[in-house]
């Protein structure tokens, strides 16, 4: 057909199938802007559990401030974090403004087909636009203020790093000079070289060369006419590779001082408490000794037999060796005391030596969880203060510490309340609960508690307490229907009893067309009051489109759905 002309039939068929690729293109388009959306949530939550990794190792620099191995890791760490909280939050910022650049902030409900339930869904495939991140960062051919902002904290991070580690090189030096007799000090210094290699995440070049052999500007090669998403997980990656660095300098200082603490060899002296048995009691009579003991975290013995009160135990299930020790994995169900026997097996110049094994295990129920109730059964409503019974055994109620991930809890009297955010309907509100007692810090698990809606209230007219409430398909005497007022309260079966105020509803009255009011009493509508008038037995009228708060404390939530209703007059 090459060269020929083309007949109407022919254009026609030529068309279709130019339709049929585009929308072919569309879907994979969308395909693939989903699958971004994925991977990004993916990056984003792992970068959580680094998040929460590097914590409590700065928690430990912390609590160890005074540990003269601990005290200049503690002094220089701070910096570190916020130097990486810094700029994860200053991209955190920026990705927040990417999302805000859609009135729905890309988010879009999901209606369970089963259930019925809604929640809310990020819409990954509606963000294709590249507009907004062109804008931001680019004004003609040349860098925006903005953009030029992005280009100098990215290049600038791993020099911030190494400036706070240098000065962390340098204390640690002059704690621990050379001298003659021993040029490298009693402990072997901190050696950040690593660092170089973990900064090619951040490597950066003026001009990058492109796919096509050409030279273009940094921002220009990552950013410019990339889809949102696109961008979006960009900026996630580089979230990520922030804790990633910050994780790896943490854990490097830690191994280097868990292994020259003490300053003999590689191996630690500690403090062990011996005693005749491993729990105390109020009252009772602490007979035991502080004596020195040696971890030697080289020692891996050659075989081990372990029995728990004569019952043999099984390597890889019961136990496992680990950290130049064997490390216990057994779970008991009841309280009492167990007894742990047998022996660990190591070679010593080709002959086979043994140490004896012989330790009792009190297992007591010990408070190392909290106690939360909720009337609602896991379950917390939107916006609402939801009553919540809070405890760690041994601990006194006015020493616990509470805090929560999409809401807040306060304290209300000897009891809390937990407020779940707003916008969070669908999702979880984690609690989490810590204590002390005996100068140990207990850190309960944290517990989800699904964040539901309010459920829709029941709409009703109010005639007073002469005649009650009509309800949906309830006859109403037509004489005083125009003296009710519209009202609504929640199902019987919900748990908190709580008082709905309607501002404005809609009535249609027979066949004439609806009336809107602004208010909760029908009176206030002389339109509507003459429609009434003029009723007849039999006739209907229906009552739609009702917006209602309600007020709890100081707490006032607008939003609240009201059901449609319809009345019969006598």
């Amino acid at each position: 057909m090459a060269g020929g002309k083309l007949d109407s039939r022919q254009k026609m068929i030529n068309m279709m199938y130019l339709v049929f690729i585009a929308m072919l293109a569309l879907n994979i388009s969308k395909e693939v802007l989903a699958t971004l959306g994925l991977i990004n949530s993916d990056i984003a939550a792992a970068t959580q559990d680094l998040v929460a990794d590097s914590n409590e190792k700065y928690t430990l620099f912390s609590n160890n401030a005074n540990n003269e191995y601990y005290r200049i890791a503690a002094q220089s760490t701070p910096e570190i974090q916020i130097i990486a909280d810094e700029y994860f939050n200053y991209i955190d910022t920026l990705k927040q403004r990417l999302m805000n650049t859609s009135e729905t902030g890309y988010k879009m409900a999901r209606e369970d087909k089963k259930t019925g339930e809604i929640d809310s869904i990020i819409d990954y495939q509606t963000m294709d636009k590249s507009q907004y991140l062109d804008e931001l960062f680019f004004t003609g051919d040349q860098y925006s203020e903005n953009g030029q902002e992005f280009v100098d904290r990215f290049s600038s991070f791993p020099a911030k790093l190494q400036t706070v580690l240098d000065v962390f090189v340098a204390a640690d030096l002059e704690k621990d000079p050379p001298s003659e007799d021993d040029p490298d000090g009693q402990y072997i210094d901190f050696d950040f070289s690593f660092l170089g290699e973990l900064s090619k995440r951040f490597a950066y070049t003026e001009m990058v060369l492109n796919r096509d052999g050409k030279y273009q500007p940094y921002l220009n090669y990552h950013f410019e006419g990339f889809p949102l998403i696109a961008s979006l997980s960009k900026l996630t990656k580089i979230q990520s590779d922030i804790r990633f660095i910050e994780n790896k300098i943490l854990e490097y200082i830690i191994s280097v001082i868990n292994e020259h603490e003490g300053g003999i060899s590689a191996n630690t002296y500690q403090t062990l408490l011996e005693s005749s048995k491993s729990s105390f009691y109020t009252g009772d009579l602490v007979d035991a000794s502080v004596v020195m003991g040696k971890k030697d975290s080289n020692f891996i013995p050659s075989r081990v037999e372990l029995f728990l009160n004569d019952q043999r135990m099984v390597k890889g299930k019961d136990f496992t060796i680990a950290g130049g020790g064997v490390q216990l994995n057994k779970r008991f169900g009841a309280p009492g005391s167990y007894k742990l026997t047998g022996k660990l097996f190591f070679e010593r110049n080709k002959i086979e030596q043994s140490v004896d094994v012989a330790q009792i295990i009190s297992v007591i129920d010990k408070p190392n969880d909290a106690v939360i109730s909720a009337d609602q059964m896991k379950v917390v409503y939107r916006g609402l203060p939801n009553d919540l019974s809070i405890s760690i055994p041994g601990i006194p109620n006015n020493k616990l510490k509470v805090r929560a991930e999409n809401g807040v809890v306060r304290k209300k009297g000897t009891k809390f309340e937990a407020i779940p955010d707003g916008n969070k309907v669908g999702e979880s509100m984690r609690i989490f609960v810590s204590g002390e007692i005996n100068g140990t810090t207990i850190n309960a698990p944290g517990q989800d508690f699904r964040i539901k809606p309010l459920p829709p209230a029941l709409g009703s007219v109010d005639l007073g307490s002469s005649f009650d409430k009509f309800e949906n398909g309830k006859s109403i005497p037509g004489a005083f229907l125009d003296a009710g007022i519209i009202a609504a309260k929640f199902p019987d079966d919900f748990d908190y009893n709580l008082n709905v105020v309607v501002t404005n509803f809609s009535m249609s009255v027979g066949n004439r067309s609806s009336v809107r009011v602004d208010s909760n009493r029908i009176s206030n509508n002389n339109l509507l009051v003459s429609y009434i008038n003029n009723l007849s037995s039999g006739d209907m009228v229906f009552i739609f489109d009702i917006e209602a708060k309600v007020k709890t404390g100081n707490i006032e939530l607008d939003g609240i759905k009201v059901t449609d209703f319809r009345l019969i007059i006598e």
